[in-house]
C-alpha cells in the first residue's frame, strides 16, 4: 500500500475511532431513538475530515460520505422535530405543605412541559381554618386525604409530593395504593441543583433512597477528543472562510479609520489571559469614549450593553448582526486558546468581580458559541447567562455540543439576540 494510502487510512481510522468513543457518551435527554444517527454523524463527519486533510482527495469518496453525513444530519434533525412535536404537555395535582408546594410553583413557573391543575394541601391541625384558595395562582382543591379522588377527577397524569415536614413516607405510600387501577404516576419532588439527569442516579439504601450525583469534571479522554475536535475542525472552518475573513478586513478598512482586526485580552480557562481576535465593528477610540457612556448602560451585572452604541461602525452593524465578526476567534480555536462551544469569553475586568460561583465558568475553555449564543445573547439577563454558562459547564456532553452546534446555525440564520 502506497505511504499516502497509509496515512489516509490510518488518520481516518484514529479518527473515526475518537469520534465514535465521543459519541457513546449520553446524552442529557437519553433520545436513544437517535443515538445510531448521531454517531454516524460525527463518525462520517470525523471520516471525511481525515480524508481531506491526509492529502489525498478522491472525488467520488468525499462525495459519498458528504452524502452519508448530510443525510444523517437531515434525519436527525427530522427525528428530533417529530418527538418534540409528539410530546404531550404533562398534568399535574400536586401535594404537599404551603411552603414545599409553593417553592415547586416557584421553580416551575413557565415551564411549558408541566400543566399544574391544583393543589392538594397537607396542613398541621391549627392550620385547617385559614387554609388559602390558591397558591401563586395554583387553586387549592383538596386536602391530601381527597387527593386520589381529585386526581382522578382532574385526570391528571401524575400526582406529584413536595416533601415536608408534615408529609409522611407512609402518606406517599398510601397514594400509591390509591391510585394503583389508575394510570396515574405518583412521583416524588428531590432538588439536585444544577445536575442533569445523566448525572443523577437513584440507590436504595435500606428503606432510603440516596441520589447519586456523578461528578461535574470531565474524563481526559473526553477532554482530549473535545481539542482535538476544536483545533481540526477549526483549521478547516479557517481555511474555508479565509476568502470571505480577507473580504470582509477590505470592507472593514474602507468603512472607517483604523485596523480591521480588534485584538482584545481575555480569560482563558482557569482565568489565563489571552488575545482574542474579532474583526473590528467599533471606532478606533472606542475603549476611550466607554467612561462617556457608563450611564446609559443597559446591561445587569459587569456586562456593559447598549441599544444604539454611537461607537459602532456602518459596517460594524452588519458583522454583529450576523456574527461575522466572530470568524477570526478561530484563529484562538486553532491555537487552543479557545473552544469551537463554550462558555463567553470574559473580559479580565469582569474576571475581577466574580465571585466563587460565577468564577465557575472559568473551569473550561470559552467558545465561540455556546448555550448563551442560542438561547437570547444580548437579551439575556446576567443571572441568565450565567445560568446557562454553569449549565454547560457542570453538564457537558458530546451529544449538547452537537444540539448547540445545530442551534448556533438557526440563530445566525434568523439573528435570534445579536446586538
Amino acid at each position: 500500500m502506497p505511504a499516502g494510502r497509509t496515512a489516509e487510512v490510518a488518520a481516518t481510522g484514529a479518527l473515526a475511532v475518537l469520534a465514535l468513543g465521543y459519541a457513546r457518551v449520553p446524552s442529557v435527554e437519553r433520545a436513544c431513538s437517535w443515538l445510531p444517527v448521531r454517531d454516524l454523524v460525527l463518525v462520517g463527519g470525523a471520516t471525511l475530515l481525515a480524508m481531506a486533510l491526509s492529502g489525498a482527495y478522491p472525488t467520488s469518496g468525499l462525495r459519498s460520505i458528504a452524502a452519508v453525513v448530510g443525510s444523517a444530519a437531515a434525519a436527525t434533525a427530522l427525528t428530533v422535530a417529530v418527538r418534540r412535536r409528539l410530546r404531550r404537555r404533562q398534568s399535574a395535582l400536586l401535594v404537599g405543605d404551603r411552603l414545599a408546594v409553593a417553592q415547586c410553583i416557584e421553580h416551575w413557573a413557565g415551564r411549558q412541559e408541566l400543566d399544574i391543575r391544583g393543589v392538594c394541601l397537607v396542613e398541621a391541625p391549627h392550620d385547617a381554618s385559614d387554609r388559602p384558595s390558591e397558591v401563586l395562582g395554583i387553586p387549592v382543591v383538596s386536602t391530601i386525604d381527597d387527593a386520589p379522588e381529585v386526581a382522578t377527577m382532574l385526570r391528571v397524569d401524575q400526582v406529584v409530593v413536595a416533601p415536608g415536614p408534615l408529609v409522611t413516607s407512609y402518606d406517599v405510600r398510601r397514594l400509591g395504593w390509591s391510585l394503583e387501577r389508575t394510570r396515574i404516576r405518583v412521583g416524588v419532588t428531590a432538588e439536585v441543583h444544577g445536575a442533569a439527569p445523566h448525572r443523577v442516579r437513584p440507590r436504595l439504601v435500606g428503606r432510603r433512597v440516596v441520589l447519586d450525583v456523578a461528578p461535574s469534571v470531565r474524563p481526559r479522554l473526553h477532554r482530549l477528543v473535545k481539542a482535538t475536535v476544536d483545533r481540526v475542525l477549526g483549521a478547516v472552518l479557517l481555511g474555508v472562510f479565509a476568502p470571505l475573513l480577507g473580504g470582509l478586513a477590505l470592507v472593514v478598512r474602507l468603512d472607517s479609520r483604523g485596523p480591521a482586526m480588534f485584538r482584545q485580552v481575555r480569560a482563558g480557562r482557569n482565568g489565563t489571559p489571552f488575545t482574542m481576535y474579532k474583526l473590528r465593528t467599533m471606532c478606533v477610540d472606542a475603549e476611550a469614549l466607554l467612561d462617556d457612556l457608563i450611564a446609559q448602560n443597559e446591561g445587569a451585572g459587569p456586562l456593559f450593553k447598549m441599544t444604539s452604541d454611537p461607537r459602532v461602525t456602518r459596517i460594524g452593524r452588519f458583522l454583529r448582526k450576523t456574527s461575522l465578526d466572530e470568524l477570526p476567534q478561530l484563529i484562538n480555536v486553532v491555537k487552543g486558546q479557545m473552544s469551537l462551544i463554550g462558555p463567553r469569553p470574559s473580559l479580565l475586568t469582569e474576571v475581577a468581580s466574580y465571585d466563587e460561583w460565577v468564577a465557575r465558568r472559568l473551569a473550561v475553555k470559552p467558545g465561540m458559541t455556546g448555550l448563551w449564543q442560542v438561547s437570547g445573547r444580548s437579551s439575556l439577563s446576567w443571572n441568565d447567562s450565567v445560568g446557562l454558562d454553569l449549565g454547560y459547564v457542570d453538564n457537558w456532553t458530546p451529544a449538547g455540543d452537537l444540539a448547540i452546534a445545530m442551534r448556533t446555525f438557526k440563530a445566525v440564520i434568523h439573528r435570534d439576540g445579536a446586538a
